[in-house]
């Protein structure tokens, strides 16, 4: 294949079906490289995740022997094959999705070095962002890659072809010249779209929105983007220093995607909407900025492709990587900073020498190619359609004075043994109990290592009970309360940090029953390691005095301490009653779920209730917690 380069729309079309298969590959990478801790432990499948991100270096040989054509041809027909493979297994695994998600690393930077302007090539980000959040939006934040059916094959199968049929069609015989540079800075802007402004997830938990609305606002932020970014005035001159008033331009938008990452990450509400926002708004002005800077080697050379490579995969997988990891080997420092330093990095490949820019296209959006303008106006229509089709809550079946509770640790929906994110199968073990209730730890929401999915909005539509929600680490994991029951007196208590490694929190609402009594119901989840029994104790004593001697009180949740530690005598001490072991249920173990050696599962109560007909569903094993389900009487 000769040498080539795309022609718009040609480049803009591949660019984004790249983007596409590559972020969702990189999302899947995130559950199977956690998986990989049970054997190599969080060092070694760290230094698995930096192995595997630092491959796309070899982009500086395959260019340097086949030339820009044929590696771009290799890649992206390698990456739509690994991504069909990844969608044959069942389940993924970690060989074909790390090979898939380094492959189309590399392909991306190959595409975006090929297209003929930075903006152009931002301009394919930005379609595979509305494509990305059109698909998680509509399938509920579950990606394809680890659904069943026939649907996501559907989906997989036109993204590869839209990647071949661009491929194919956007080629002609390139001119003497430079390829873009600074295309490595792509893995910064992977890392923080993932963990950020292409996060619907991540919005819905910080903001405090529903899903569809989060993905409403991403959508429309990514396309006003689009309009930004073509409307871009680069300065002028091979060579030249920029004008100092696009020194300044660059400056502000580097201020706008860290300040935006750290009002997102930092705050809640309207302020962490905000912030995502300008950032999904500054992070596209940035990298055109840093595609349109260009090198003059030439294009058959690899090193600047080997550079940009190993830039990119190491830009991508350090930021992630050192804000999960910090949940397990508390690095000594706050871990959004690494989010904050990537945006500044982003920042810095947006500055220096720019080429004379072409002109930009400021026609307005509707007024461009039909393409664009038909994507656009589908995307938008999937939050519509998610808001008209979500099913109603019906009335509750629960009569009386008794209320079925369910509690249960469900490992961000990512399955212990097989590694792959599976939501149905949580959804599957709750319908089969039916509770009036259910309370719930390790929910993720846009945590990496549960694949960025919404477990929470996922299951609150499945399920068709609402919920509440009180964020724990960073606020994609915390715990949650469903239930089509009324309650009223949510109330949301942070708990002591003590020896970490991770923030904790307790959710706690009053459950109205049909006997017109009450019931309050606290859902937690304490500090896990061995040595840190300080700690929960700390944290047990916060819970103790928000629950002040209330009558009718269930605290339940995964508290991470044995029956024979301090801390349950400290709860048996304040009146409190197992239900596992008022029910003659002590002796069972809860966890863990391939091969059970303790109890760290409690459902505490006061001496006013009664619990009867208490079960552990030891074979269940989609987590690596038992659920625990129990019958609460309230005299």
């Amino acid at each position: 294949m000769r040498d080539v380069t795309l022609r718009v729309p040609g480049s803009t079309v591949l660019v984004g079906a790249v983007y596409v298969l590559t972020v969702e590959l990189l999302r899947a990478a995130s559950p199977l490289l956690d998986l990989a801790t049970a054997d190599l432990g969080v060092v070694g499948a760290a230094q698995l995740a930096v192995l595997i991100f630092a491959a796309p270096v070899l982009l500086g040989p395959l260019v340097a022997v086949a030339g820009t054509g044929r590696a771009a041809a290799g890649l992206v027909v390698g990456l739509v094959l690994l991504r069909l493979v990844a969608q044959l297994q069942d389940p993924p695994t970690l060989l074909v999705v790390g090979a898939g998600a380094a492959a189309g690393v590399g392909a991306l930077v190959v595409v975006l070095r090929l297209a003929p302007t930075g903006v152009a090539a931002t301009t394919g980000v930005l379609l595979g962002t509305v494509a990305d959040l059109a698909i998680r939006g509509g399938s509920g934040s579950w990606d394809p890659i680890f659904r069943p059916g026939v649907l996501p094959w559907l989906v997989t199968a036109v993204a590869g072809a839209v990647a071949l049929l661009a491929l194919l069609v956007a080629g002609r015989t390139a001119a003497a010249g430079a390829g873009a540079g600074r295309a490595g800075a792509v893995g910064l802007y992977l890392a923080l779209y993932l963990m950020g402004f292409g996060s619907a997830p991540i919005l819905a938990s910080h903001a405090g929105s529903s899903a569809p609305a989060a993905t409403a606002v991403l959508l429309g932020t990514a396309l006003v983007g689009m309009e930004l970014v073509r409307r871009l005035r680069l300065p002028g001159g091979t060579g030249a220093v920029p004008e100092p008033d696009q020194w300044f331009a660059g400056f502000v938008a580097m201020l706008g995607v860290a300040g935006g990452i750290a009002l997102a990450h930092w705050l809640t509400g309207p302020l962490a909407l905000a912030g995502l926002v300008v950032a999904g708004l500054a992070a596209p002005v940035l990298l055109a900025r840093a595609l349109t800077a260009r090198d003059q080697r030439p294009r058959r050379s690899g090193r600047g492709y080997a550079a940009a490579g190993l830039a990119a995969g190491l830009g991508y997988v350090l930021p992630v990587m050192l804000y999960q990891v910090d949940y397990d080997l508390q690095l000594p420092l706050d871990n959004r900073i690494t989010l904050v330093a990537g945006a500044v990095l982003l920042g810095l490949a947006g500055l220096g020498a720019r080429p004379p820019a072409q002109p930009a296209d400021r026609r307005p959006l509707l007024a461009r190619p039909a393409s664009l303008t038909v994507a656009a106006t589908l995307a938008l229509l999937v939050p519509l359609v998610l808001v008209v089709t979500r099913p109603a809550v019906p009335e509750p079946d629960q009569t009386g004075s008794t209320v079925r509770l369910m509690s249960w640790n469900v490992m961000y929906g990512r399955d212990p043994v097989r590694g792959d994110v599976d939501l149905a199968a949580i959804a599957e073990v709750v319908e089969q109990v039916d509770p009036d209730v259910l309370a719930l730890q390790e929910v993720a929401r846009g945590w990496p290592i549960g694949g960025g999915t919404d477990l929470l909005e996922w299951l609150s539509r499945r399920l068709r009970m609402r919920y509440e929600w009180a964020p724990a680490a960073s606020g994609q994991f915390g715990n949650a309360v469903l239930t089509r029951l009324p309650y009223s007196d949510v109330e949301v208590e942070r708990l002591p940090y003590g020896q970490g490694p991770m923030e904790r929190s307790a959710l706690g609402a009053t459950l109205r029953l049909a006997s017109g009594q009450q019931l309050r119901l606290v859902d937690t989840h304490l500090q896990h390691r061995t040595g840190n029994t300080p700690t929960r104790l700390a944290q047990t004593e916060v819970l103790l005095a928000a629950w002040d001697g209330a009558p009718r009180t269930v605290i339940a949740g995964d508290f991470n301490f044995w029956p024979s530690w301090p801390e349950a005598d400290v709860w048996e001490a304040a009146g409190f009653v197992s239900a596992q072991d008022e029910t003659g249920h002590g002796a069972e173990f809860t966890v863990p779920s391939h091969d059970p050696d303790n109890r760290v599962d409690w459902i505490f109560g006061t001496p006013d209730l009664t619990f009867s007909d208490f079960e552990i569903l030891d074979q269940v094993t989609v987590s690596d917690h038992f659920p625990l389900v129990v019958t609460v009487e309230v005299g």
